[in-house]
């Protein structure tokens, strides 16, 4: 089957698709093969992608109006690559016309930025002060650089806020110039202790069994955010008939998410059923909070079908 790209709009009222975009990969308006998306307006969509750090804008029509090369920062400070996902919960954020980019770590660098702001107007990219945190265990450069750009990151209007998957603690930012960075507790009752992964990283079927944090949420209707977190779980493969790459994409064998007030401060946690919900495919409206039920290890799970069930947040009395 030839590979395409892709971006198909659904109505949010009948469930059904509207229409598609279909960015070329190759030509002259071609994108590469695109992974993530930022869509300001539909003559305005911000596509990032596998193969280069480039940023190209289309329109409706697939045409490409601009791309931007974000390699660099002006004073030479080199970035690297990242991709706007939902999967591992990145967003673009876009303030009047600066958009906060990310840039992934960098194992030749000692202190790489974990984020920069890009002028959609001059195209002038400034790293932001905010750098990869240095994590316990191996002090060799190589194989230390890699696990720390498993994080998520939420923007509430005035802060950003980082959730990093092997530290219990948040990163918020007192401005969003990142200025000044402080830490939060933001612990899970299901979680004991994270363990750092070692040097080489874990095989897919630990990943699966390893206690971590997961995406940071932001929810402007009820003004709390959402954690993630995975507790350490046990997995028989050959009774329960798991595939651990497929595991991972669906968002493991269960979850809790965690709610945390406006001040962040712990106000109440939920654990999941086993094999239930998808914790990558979280949809936050207005009457509710969705997550995707589309668990492929779910009995009631169709290729055919994405489906969410709402939730509503309660008040402990």
């Amino acid at each position: 089957m030839e590979k395409k790209n892709e971006i198909l709009f659904y109505d949010i009222n009948t469930s059904l698709l509207s229409f598609k975009i279909e960015p070329k990969i190759d030509g002259d308006n071609g994108v590469g093969r695109f992974l993530g998306y930022y869509i300001q307006n539909l003559d305005s969509i911000y596509l990032t992608n596998y193969d280069f750090q480039e940023i190209a804008i289309i329109n409706k029509n697939a045409i490409v109006k601009d791309k931007i090369n974000y390699e660099k920062a002006d004073n030479g400070t080199a970035l690297s690559f990242f991709c706007f996902i939902t999967h591992v919960y990145r967003p673009a954020t876009v303030i009047g016309r600066k958009m906060y980019i990310y840039s992934g770590p960098n194992r030749w660098v000692e202190n790489a930025p974990v984020a920069a702001i890009l002028d959609l107007d001059t195209k002038s990219i400034q790293a932001l002060p905010f750098t990869y945190p240095q994590y316990e265990g191996s002090k060799v450069k190589r194989k230390q650089y890699g696990w720390e750009n498993d994080y998520s990151r939420c923007f509430d209007g005035k802060r950003f806020i980082y959730s990093f998957d092997y530290e219990e603690d948040l990163y918020v930012t007192s401005t969003i110039n990142h200025d000044s960075i402080y830490r939060v507790k933001a612990k899970s009752k299901f979680i004991p202790k994270v363990n750092w992964p070692p040097e080489f990283g874990y095989d897919p079927d630990r990943l699966c069994t390893n206690q971590r944090y997961g995406n940071i949420l932001y929810d402007k209707y009820r003004n709390v955010y959402y954690r993630i977190a995975y507790p350490k779980t046990e997995i028989d493969w050959t009774k329960e008939k798991v595939r651990s790459m497929e595991l991972l994409e669906y968002g493991g064998k269960n979850f809790s998410i965690i709610i945390l007030d406006k001040d962040l401060n712990y106000i109440g946690e939920t654990k999941f059923q086993d094999y239930t919900y998808n914790s990558k495919l979280i949809l936050i409206m207005k009457d509710g909070i969705y997550i995707s039920n589309s668990h492929y290890m779910n009995p009631n799970f169709s290729d055919d079908l994405l489906s969410f069930i709402r939730f509503d947040l309660i008040k402990n009395t």
